[in-house]
């Protein structure tokens, strides 16, 4: 058995096997005591693909464990960044398209918290600028150091040993996008047994969420990658993921539980687009300088 197939067999084993006792506790405990559960599940999960990497024999030390952040401080902006502009841009396609979703008199923020929209109205506040108050807080609070490690625990198993394989074997291209298919895959239990992400009341249940999460995982695969060949670090991984993980919930202006599948979050298949476009700017200039280096061999 070969190391790669050594690595996938047991990272979606273990990280199914550990799902699927947290979609039990959500499904048969109490409310609290289930969402605790499968939170923790979660959590515990995201370090398999580190754990798989390990099994599978990858070379730990040669992944870059100094961020250089003298020499990468515009790369680690970047990928602290990058998440929230992303995010926001892709709301604002999405509300463009729906534009009946937009709720700025904040009745739909009431129904999904009460207490902060009491807070709130107390406050005198407006709900774009609570929006952009709490987008700044998410990128700057300790939440984001503690998601930064859950999310290494992931991104040494994609990034680090995966991506390379799969690119020695495949080539660049065909080698990110079926890295970030599988990185897809690998959530797909949760999202049939629980509809985790989107729910499972959305237009084109269940199977055109898969697909969607595979768009996302797959275009946000290919930046992940780009920060590591461009800083050798696999922290800027870790940490452009865990930013993703952190930003604040744009549904506070506004969603439609029908139509979750498009936006406003960032995993909809409208809100993804300057996700998808900057990672298919990637692949386009890596494929021109590739073409270019191979026209001067000939």
């Amino acid at each position: 058995m070969s190391k790669l197939k050594k690595y996938l067999i047991f990272t979606f084993a273990a990280a199914w096997v550990i799902g699927a006792v947290g979609c039990y506790d959500l499904i048969n405990c109490g409310s609290m005591a289930g969402m605790m559960s499968f939170s923790y599940s979660l959590s515990f999960a995201m370090f398999m693909p580190a754990v798989g990497a390990l099994i599978a024999g990858a070379g730990f030390k040669g992944m870059g464990w100094d961020p250089k952040a003298g020499k990468n401080w515009r790369l680690i902006l970047a990928a602290w960044l990058i998440p929230t502009i992303s995010q926001m841009i892709g709301a604002v396609f999405y509300y463009v398209m729906f534009p009946d979703d937009l709720d700025l008199s904040g009745n739909f923020f009431k129904e999904m918290d009460p207490y902060q929209f009491e807070q709130l109205e107390e406050n005198g506040g407006s709900l774009i600028g609570y929006y952009l108050k709490e987008s700044f807080l998410s990128l700057t609070s300790f939440q984001l150091c503690i998601s930064l490690f859950a999310a290494l625990g992931e991104e040494i198993g994609w990034r680090g040993y995966m991506f390379p394989e799969l690119k020695e074997r495949l080539g660049y291209t065909k080698g990110v996008l079926l890295g970030g298919v599988i990185h897809g895959a690998w959530h797909f239990p949760l999202m049939l047994l629980v509809g985790y992400e989107y729910g499972k009341d959305y237009i084109g249940a269940p199977l055109l969420g898969l697909f969607a999460f595979s768009v996302f995982t797959t275009s946000t695969g290919i930046i992940s990658d780009f920060f590591y060949e461009k800083s050798g670090s696999i922290w800027l991984c870790g940490l452009y993921h865990a930013a993703g993980n952190s930003v604040f919930h744009v549904t506070i202006l506004g969603a439609n539980e029908k139509r979750i599948i498009f936006g406003p979050v960032a995993i909809g298949l409208i809100a993804v687009l300057p996700t998808v476009l900057f990672a298919a700017g990637i692949v386009y200039l890596r494929y021109r300088k590739e073409r270019q280096v191979f026209d001067e061999l000939e």
